[in-house]
């Protein structure tokens, strides 16, 4: 059954106001496809033309903006920040399925197992014996954990996910499908023309309210632990090596790779596909242009870019830089 609210409810959860028609909605959706029941979204003037085609009961808009209070009109739901009024909407009309507590016939849960009877262990996932499973934590359909781990509370471990036994996993985490999580760091020695592997013989510690998204890759510590602090967040397809510590808070996007002995402060942001080299630190609050290849230390709070990596300013100088040059006659970049 579709779930449907009056626009004077929204506003209040919004903690703003409706003075329009009370209209009953069942959702939001893009300004171009939200009809003449739904809510629509327009954070800044980049869609202005849509907003005015929209056929939505109402716009989310920021009541900062003159221009779009001005062209949403009558229709405009104005709150101070239409990001976070997206977040609190698509809760409200997409809530999260509950968990149904239980362990699937085709599931194979080990006997020395612990798993809370409110957790639910899905079709073809396997729990080995020594594992802990909190209270109403999810092991999707074909994961695996290990022998040892440890999951707390309220987790979500998705399909094909792999937490191995090294794991200790805080409350609340998710981790996306076709994850793994505690699996060798890439450590070789020279021995005698020949490469010989360094057993790696350390833990994974994943603290609260983290999030890894799908088919990431962080390894178990060499000797010590790789840790991720409380509330960090890591996008699809990032790898995290051996030994790595992320602070709380941190921001990750797709394609990143932290090399070994890596440290994040809390607060730092790293854009898609950044690399960063074995035993550099990032600080606090710092963040990374996508692309960038970190090679040395990244102060607490500076912003860098590009490749390898330096303070913004000096790399948008850089990059005006050549492209003046490429626009010089060939003879003339000659002589300069």
């Amino acid at each position: 059954m579709t779930l449907r609210r009056r626009l004077s409810f929204i506003a209040r959860e919004l903690g703003t106001t409706w003075t329009g028609p009370d209209r009953l909605v069942s959702g939001v959706a893009p300004l171009d496809l939200a009809g003449p029941d739904m809510l629509g979204l327009c954070a800044d003037l980049r869609q202005a033309e849509r907003l005015s085609s929209s056929r939505a009961a109402a716009v989310i808009v920021p009541r900062d903006s003159a221009a779009l209070c001005r062209l949403a009109r009558e229709r405009a739901l104005k709150v101070a920040d239409p990001r976070r009024a997206l977040r609190r909407l698509l809760e409200m009309f997409a809530p999260a399925e509950r968990l149904r507590p239980g362990q699937a016939q085709t599931s194979l849960v080990e006997r020395g197992a612990r798993v809370h009877r409110q957790a639910r262990v899905e079709a073809g996932a396997v729990v080995e014996s020594g594992a802990i499973v909190g209270a109403g934590t999810l092991i999707a359909a074909g994961a695996f954990v290990g022998r040892g781990a440890r999951i707390g509370c309220g987790c979500r471990i998705g399909p094909n996910a792999v937490v191995m036994g090294c794991c200790r996993i805080g409350d609340r985490v998710v981790v996306g499908a076709g994850s793994v999580l505690g699996g060798e760091g890439f450590g070789f020695v020279e021995e005698q023309g020949a490469w010989r592997r360094v057993p790696q013989v350390g833990t994974l510690e994943i603290e609260d309210e983290v999030e890894i998204g799908a088919h990431c890759t962080v390894d178990r510590g060499t000797l010590g632990e790789t840790r991720i602090g409380a509330g960090s967040k890591l996008d699809a397809q990032v790898h995290i090596a051996h030994n790595v510590r992320i602070g709380r808070g941190v921001l990750i996007a797709a394609q990143c790779g932290l090399s070994g002995s890596v440290t994040v402060g809390d607060g730092a942001i790293l854009g898609g596909k950044v690399g960063v080299a074995d035993h550099r630190s990032i600080g606090a609050g710092a963040q990374v242009g996508a692309g960038s290849g970190v090679g040395s230390h990244v102060p607490a709070g500076v912003r860098v870019a590009g490749y390898p990596a330096v303070p913004i300013g000096d790399w948008l100088r850089m990059v005006a830089e050549q492209r003046r040059r490429a626009r010089r006659p060939a003879a003339k970049r000659g002589r300069s």
